[in-house]
């Protein structure tokens, strides 16, 4: 049975996290905050908010992309299979995803919501994943940028990240 309701998906996601941690968190405290940078946007779809979630599940627990799609619907599944990275290194990983991501522009959005969502976590108290965010910006930009371009919400999502980054062109 397909079901797109955040709060079956955030039950979902507290189950298959089970006791990560995002920093000294509870790993929920992130999967809400890409929500929350997502309704800060504007994009208030119940299947955005799913993947929200859902975004990490895949790539961090033992839930399989065919478990999601079956619980919350082919195209929450997309979502997450976009965003989710494959490969034995984080550089892999971020290849894998931004071919995806791509293949599926709508997941920019999920995308640029967890990144923002990163960043900020990481001004707050992590200098040093701070760094790696932006050693990885040029690369991030260079794949995903026009991607969705003429959609006002990703052109201002684009420049909050930029912002936070400190990104000049």
């Amino acid at each position: 049975m397909e079901n797109d309701s955040r709060s079956d998906a955030q039950a979902f996601a507290a189950k298959a996290h089970g006791g990560q941690l995002y920093g000294v968190r509870p790993y929920t405290y992130h999967l809400a905050a890409v929500g929350a940078v997502l309704r800060e946007f504007g994009v208030t779809d119940p299947e955005f908010g799913a993947a929200a979630w859902l975004h990490d599940v895949v790539e961090d627990t033992g839930v399989g992309i065919e478990e999601v799609e079956a619980e919350f619907g082919v195209r929450v599944a997309g979502l997450v299979w976009a965003v989710t990275g494959v490969g034995e290194t984080r550089k892999e990983r971020n290849v894998n995803a931004y071919g995806k991501i791509r293949a599926t522009p709508e997941a920019v959005k999920l995308k640029l919501a967890d990144r923002i969502s990163n960043v900020r976590a990481s001004v707050a108290s992590e200098p040093r994943l701070l760094e790696m965010y932006r050693g990885e910006y040029a690369g991030f930009r260079e794949q995903l940028h026009g991607l969705l371009a003429e959609d006002p919400v990703v052109r201002e999502m684009w420049g909050r990240l930029d912002e936070l980054l400190g990104w000049t062109d």
